[in-house]
């Protein structure tokens, strides 16, 4: 009968869907390089994002230090374990625990029992499965109010899938998953249909069953319940780009990959998954100097988170880019010793150039003054044979003026001489 129900209530969610047919996408204009572009800059102001959060947290902590009532400390205990949830896991575990034995001291029940699932959903979020087990099995469920109810149902969901996924033997695969699937039916039958809980659980199913189109239109309503910026607009967007993935369309699919990274950034979420995946699909895509830098944010960000979360997960991703952003450096490296070398080699062959142009500019040089000096001596010696023209000109002159005196002279005594 529950099951009937929770297959009821989906079918009329998709019936309520059919007035938005067109896809919200269809007019986004994609542009990876500047989605990268963004993705650097958030990740270049992360120490700004960090310190405006501690500020925030360290103002919950004073406020705590001055609570006068029991219900005040509860409450700011409360919230201490929310705002830490992102960030920091082993002070949202301390915080959380801190409430629940504020509240049982107190004698307030309903918040214990709160207390208690939500450390429960925490332990399983962080990786300890059997601690999870070990507090859910301390209550019963039907005790629960109703928000409490769905974190119990929500943490033992989540405790069984990952228990299925890490087993390696078949039969208690089989068992974990058979858990998996009553505790989400029960969660979908707690959980009031439109919430984003309710949103969140039904979108995978459409996804694993290849109905595309009705994921994105449930994840449209998924957007419209959250503030843009917020860190459940990232949760929100990493789960659209897991839709587009799966429909093969990877550049929506990165696109929303951006987004999520983005928000987690400027909101200085430290359980990085966004990045994760996008680091892992510009390592493919052969952009292993980003690809690098990412991982690397990614892994500085899930030691302030929690040492042991998502480390066996970001371990040997980080090695395969660090060893393919090395063979890029190593590649660039090559080149750039053979250039150079080349270079060295140019300008050894341009200095040899310059050195025996300058020889032979030196000695053109030389032969030029030395044709200079050559030219300047033959106007001397012109000028001088000019001068001894003129005066041998003017020697002929005169000795024929002589001669032609001389002439007249023994004309005029041969005369005589022949009178006598």
């Amino acid at each position: 009968m529950k099951q009937s129900n929770i297959i009821l209530s989906i079918l009329l969610l998709l019936a309520a869907m059919t007035a938005t047919a067109q896809n919200s996408d269809d007019n986004i204009h994609v542009d990876l390089n500047d989605m990268y572009r963004q993705v650097d800059e958030a990740i270049s102001k992360s120490p700004r994002y960090i310190a405006d959060y501690e500020k925030q947290l360290d103002e919950r902590k004073e406020q705590l230090k001055t609570a006068t009532t029991l219900d005040q400390r509860v409450m700011l205990l409360m919230e201490l374990s929310l705002m830490y949830e992102p960030f920091n896991g082993d002070s949202t575990l301390t915080y959380t625990d801190q409430a629940m034995q504020a509240a049982r001291q107190g004698g307030i029940k309903d918040i214990e029992q709160a207390g208690m699932a939500r450390l429960a959903y925490l332990c399983t979020f962080l990786g300890s499965q059997t601690e999870c087990l070990t507090l859910l099995g301390r209550m019963q469920p039907d005790s629960l109010t109703h928000e409490a109810r769905c974190t119990y149902y929500r943490a033992a969901m989540m405790a069984y899938h990952n228990l299925s996924t890490n087993t390696q033997l078949p039969e208690m695969r089989q068992e974990f998953q058979r858990l998996y699937l009553e505790s989400l039916d029960s969660l979908l039958s707690t959980a009031n249909d439109g919430s984003e809980l309710y949103l969140g659980q039904v979108q995978p199913r459409l996804v694993a069953e290849g109905k595309f189109e009705e994921a994105l239109k449930v994840n449209d309503r998924r957007l419209n319940q959250v503030h843009d910026n917020t860190h459940e607009s990232a949760i929100v967007a990493y789960s659209r780009y897991q839709i587009y993935r799966e429909m093969g369309n990877m550049e929506m699919a990165k696109y929303w990959l951006c987004r999520s990274a983005i928000d987690d950034v400027t909101n200085a979420v430290m359980d990085q998954m966004s990045l994760i995946d996008l680091a892992d699909l510009l390592n493919a895509d052969g952009d292993h100097e980003r690809a690098n830098r990412y991982i690397t944010f990614t892994w500085e960000c899930n030691q302030r988170f929690s040492p042991h979360m998502r480390s066996w997960q970001i371990a040997p991703l980080l090695s395969v880019i660090e060893r393919n952003y090395q063979a890029k450096l190593d590649s660039k490296g090559s080149n750039l010793s053979i250039w150079a070398i080349s270079a060295s080699l140019l300008l050894i062959i341009t200095a040899l150039s310059l050195f025996f142009v300058y020889k032979k500019e030196k000695a053109l040089k030389a032969a030029k003054s030395h044709m200079e000096k050559v030219i300047d001596e033959l106007k001397q010696n012109y000028h001088k044979m000019e001068w001894m023209k003129e005066w041998a000109e003017k020697s002929n002159t005169e000795l024929l003026a002589i001669n032609k005196n001389l002439e007249e002279q023994l004309h005029h005594e041969q005369e005589l001489t022949e009178t006598q």
